[in-house]
């Protein structure tokens, strides 16, 4: 299956704004028994750059890119045999946090 439509889709929406532990709090539960989804989602994070208000003694927030995100979640979703539709309610959930 191709990642092309939800990647085109997730294009359009703002980056997200997030900790490397929230980020974990949301896609973990989808990614229980797959290797390469739990050990992916700390790259995820740093393919993204830091937020200016990032720095020492501050807990560290990334922007992340959501044509990155519909990538790694059509992969995962895919494995795991949710439907892509999910992808969107990810996405929200990660929205809500990034505000």
């Amino acid at each position: 299956m191709s990642d092309e439509p939800l990647v085109a889709v997730f294009r359009k929406y703002p980056p997200l704004v997030v900790t490397l532990d929230e980020l974990k709090a949301i896609l973990m539960p989808i990614t229980v028994g797959y290797a390469w989804g739990e050990s992916t989602i700390k790259d995820l994070w740093t393919l993204g750059a830091p937020t200016p208000d990032s720095g020492p003694g501050k807990i560290e927030k990334r922007i992340v890119f959501p044509g990155q995100l519909a990538k790694w979640l059509a992969d995962v979703l895919e494995k795991q045999g949710q439907p892509l539709d999910d992808a969107a309610k990810i996405y929200i959930e990660l929205q809500e946090l990034s505000r």
